[in-house]
């Protein structure tokens, strides 16, 4: 059940993301800043934890849903780097909450933990890029 619940809770987390996120964008910034993480955190690792998948695969996977979905459908010249590096930053945030988990840590701490690290990202990339 690991690989196929993997792709079950990325394909499921990518899924109400991108709806969430869509509705979420209507917020403006402040939607996209902390809305998008507070929900893509749970999202993932609630149903990693659900499905028994690997935590740290199902982020690496979402990450990857969401580059493809970057690349295909994003604006502007810089889909190939903007893209690898959501990948970079999704598998930073599952092992940010894989470690804490498996330290003993409770659930709620890594996905908070993780939800910070994911708004302290997108502040950084919308502060750098100088979208509004």
């Amino acid at each position: 059940m690991q690989i196929a619940g993997v792709f079950l809770a990325a394909l499921l987390a990518a899924g109400f993301s991108a709806g969430l996120n869509f509705l979420f964008r209507e917020a403006g910034r402040a939607g996209i800043t902390y809305l998008g993480p507070i929900f893509e955190e749970w999202l993932k690792t609630g149903l990693a934890l659900f499905f028994n998948a690997s935590l740290p695969g199902t982020h690496i996977l979402f990450g990857v849903l969401e580059a493809v979905g970057d690349f295909v459908w994003g604006a502007g010249g810089k889909k190939l780097p903007a893209a690898l590096s959501g990948i970079a930053a999704h598998t930073v945030f599952g092992l940010i909450a894989f470690l804490l988990i498996n330290s003993g840590y409770q659930v709620y701490i890594a996905v908070l933990s993780s939800i910070g690290a994911h708004v302290a990202w997108n502040w950084a990339v919308l502060k750098l890029s100088g979208r509004k």
